[in-house]
C-alpha cells in the first residue's frame, strides 16, 4: 500500500471504520501462529531500520519502545 493510498484513507475513513481495522489488526495478532519471540525479533528488527519506530508502538499499545523495555 502507498502513503498516497493510506492518506486517502485516514481522511475518508470513520471512526467505525477506524475502529473495524484495529479490531481486525488485534485479531490476526491474535490467531496468527508464529511464535511470540519470532513476533518480538521481527518487531524490533523493524525499528532498527524505522526512525519512527516508536510512533507504531505508541499507536498500537500507548507506550514507546523504552517504556515498554522498562517494563520488560
Amino acid at each position: 500500500m502507498t502513503k498516497e493510498q493510506i492518506k486517502i484513507i485516514l481522511d475518508n475513513a470513520s471512526e467505525e471504520r477506524l475502529e473495524r481495522f484495529f479490531e481486525t489488526l488485534l485479531h490476526e495478532i491474535i490467531i496468527d501462529d508464529e511464535p511470540y519471540y519470532k513476533k518480538a525479533r521481527q518487531l524490533l528488527l523493524a525499528s532498527l531500520n524505522n526512525e519512527n519506530a516508536d510512533d507504531f508502538f505508541i499507536a498500537i499499545s500507548g507506550c514507546s519502545l523504552e517504556s515498554l523495555m522498562e517494563k520488560y
